[in-house]
């Protein structure tokens, strides 16, 4: 397992991260074309909130939750112990609904690699409260009610070129794995 050094606007430090997360970047050739099915009146937007609006970086979250003191070598050291294969398998476009606003995503299957290696990185300290894992791809965020038209049952794709986990760790500061 390589360390890899990124440098991008997302590596400064910051106090406004409570919670480290453990991500899979995720190499989409068309991604511009995925995301410009999105009308651009119906995208949800928060002034001065970069974390809402359409998605520029596709990735699936492996955890969300970490603590502040897991750090970048305990990710190493899982990614280390981790010897299957990492495939995203999207099975189509779903919806989350949220009281403010609809997330449009892309399904992702949680078996094989992708499940195992959520299990190994939950076992670090973490504050994750779903019980159940559901992995996505974040396309947009849309205003309420807008989501629906955007659900297709028959996108799929399946990527196997999987180069990299990234680490965001509370504070904000981001590392790279090779995976």
């Amino acid at each position: 397992m390589k360390k890899i050094m990124k440098y991008d606007q997302f590596l400064g430090e910051s106090d406004s991260y409570e919670f480290g997360c453990a991500m899979i970047e995720v190499p989409f050739a068309d991604w511009n074309q995925i995301t410009a099915m999105v009308d651009p009146e119906d995208v949800y937007e928060v002034e001065g909130d970069r974390s809402y609006g359409i998605q520029d970086n596709p990735h699936v979250t492996i955890l969300y939750g970490l603590h502040k003191g897991v750090s970048p070598d305990d990710i190493k050291a899982v990614l280390d112990r981790f010897s299957g294969e990492l495939r995203i398998k999207v099975d189509g476009i779903g919806i989350f609904e949220n009281e403010e606003f609809d997330v449009v995503k892309l399904n992702v299957v949680p078996d094989g690699g992708l499940q195992q290696l959520h299990e190994m990185i939950a076992k670090l300290p973490n504050s994750d409260q779903y019980p159940e894992y559901k992995p996505h791809i974040t396309i947009a965020y849309v205003k309420k009610g807008c989501g629906r038209k955007y659900e297709d049952a028959g996108f799929g794709r399946e990527i196997a070129d999987i180069a990299e986990i990234c680490y965001s760790m509370p504070g904000g500061r981001k590392e790279y794995f090779e995976i």
